[in-house]
């Protein structure tokens, strides 16, 4: 869980996105990750994520097992069992990572690049309004939130995913399009 919270909470830091976060996952939920998922990994960060992390060393590992996301960033093991703490579901071909509980997950599209996986958030570009957004789902609350610091204004957005329409809304303009990559390593 304290990967996926890392993940959740880095992006409340990116200024080039707005927040969405899901009531529901897409598709149906799967018992286990597909056999092309299991493996370790490196997570690479999206090119806007690493200008936070300059200066630092950390280095992100994952491995998959059938039914376990295993992390390690030097400061231990953390372990996320399927329908615990994340979830892999399937819509059609495709599947999705989800982090977190319902009703507040982040939905991630993953999509098989040779033997690497590139992690799609459904965060919007900055400055996406909720009636953009209203045509590619269910419904569209937005939540705001000041900052302690700057007295900043933030909103996000909580939808309900219709499995009909996430397709087109991953095609859209209105997705923020930089992807973790879970890059392929031997162990």
């Amino acid at each position: 869980m304290k990967i996926a919270l890392y993940i959740a909470g880095m992006f409340f830091f990116l200024h080039s996105c707005t927040i969405v976060t899901s009531t529901n996952a897409p598709g149906k939920p799967e018992k286990t990750f597909p056999k092309s998922m299991i493996g370790s990994y490196e997570l690479i960060y999206p090119e806007s994520f690493q200008g936070m992390m300059e200066g630092t060393e950390m280095k992100t590992t994952v491995r998959i097992t059938p039914t376990e996301l295993v992390t390690s960033n030097g400061e231990g093991d953390s372990h996320m069992k399927i329908n615990d703490s994340i979830s892999i579901t399937k819509l059609g071909k495709q599947y999705y990572l989800c982090m977190g509980k319902e009703p507040a997950l982040n939905v991630f599209k993953v999509i098989m690049k040779g033997k690497d996986l590139e992690l799609h958030s459904m965060n919007a570009k900055s400055g996406v309004t909720a009636e953009q957004m209203q045509p590619f789902f269910s419904k569209v609350s937005t939540d705001s939130s000041v900052d302690e610091e700057t007295g900043e204004i933030t909103d996000s957005y909580i939808v309900t995913i219709d499995d009909s329409k996430i397709d087109k809304y991953y095609a859209s303009d209105l997705i923020h399009v930089e992807p973790f990559t879970l890059k392929r390593v031997k162990k």
